[in-house]
């Protein structure tokens, strides 16, 4: 068992980094659109920008046109969506200081919100002065059916206002995933992981050499040998968890 795995785990560290090398290469070339912790890879099609993502395994977009944005999840179709800036629906008094930029956000004829929102989209507050409690986010589920945090039954997936409005400024590319500095650490901890493997016995007298007579002379007992094995098998782990890391962290 021990010999097989000293011949197995560094040929498997080999094959990790060439795989996220590879994995890497291709991943930190492709700059996105980040938002709510996904990243969405803007694309031209025809007169549309449109920013596509997998959402929790779905297939989603916004296609946006003009001052028109139609959001797509998997088969269902939201919208369209108009949005139209007006300096007029920007809530003043108290809110003054905030820099309030006036919008109309409609599906159809239907006006979903008419108010002013912060240049960050932390703050949105309609015409009247109140803070916007509406909100697609479902927060539980009861057999099945969403509600929001004020008990209203909601569609999980519709896009909320933030969303429309971040997508109706046309943001540009400028994250992505793929982080040079977790390659170059998983790189490093699997090399050090095979030179502790290929030179386990001369580490090991080494370690003897100031304690002992004749290091040269002394075998590993079966619990030296059981610990090897499982510090080898714990770096490779910790080599693939910086790997994967490196692949889920979205940087710019």
């Amino acid at each position: 068992m021990y010999d097989r795995l000293k011949k197995v785990l560094p040929i498997l560290l080999i094959v990790i980094v060439v795989v996220f090398s590879v994995l890497y290469f291709f991943t930190g070339r492709q700059y996105c659109v980040e938002y709510a912790d996904t990243l969405y890879f803007p694309s031209l099609e025809g007169n549309a920008m449109v920013y596509s993502a997998m959402v929790k395994g779905t297939h989603a977009s916004f296609a946006v046109e003009k001052n028109t944005i139609t959001y797509r999840w998997g088969d269902t179709v939201y919208g369209p969506y108009t949005i139209q800036e007006d300096p007029t629906a920007a809530p003043g008094g108290e809110w003054y200081d905030l820099d309030l930029t006036g919008v109309e956000i409609r599906e159809g004829d239907t006006v979903l919100f008419r108010g002013g929102y912060t240049s960050d989209l932390l703050v949105l507050i309609r015409e009247d002065g109140k803070l916007d409690s509406s909100t697609s986010y479902a927060t539980y589920s009861v057999n099945g059916v969403y509600h929001d945090a004020n008990g209203n039954v909601v569609d999980p997936h519709q896009p909320s206002l933030r969303s429309l409005l971040c997508f109706s400024h046309l943001p540009e590319a400028d994250a992505r995933r793929g982080h040079p500095l977790m390659w170059f650490l998983g790189l490093f901890l699997s090399g050090v992981t095979i030179l502790l493997i290929r030179f386990d016995d001369t580490l090991f007298r080494l370690h003897l050499f100031f304690r002992v007579k004749h290091p040269e002379d002394a075998e590993p007992s079966d619990w030296e040998l059981v610990s090897r094995v499982l510090g080898w098998i714990g770096l490779t782990a910790v080599s693939f968890g910086v790997f994967m890391a490196g692949l889920i962290l979205i940087y710019p």
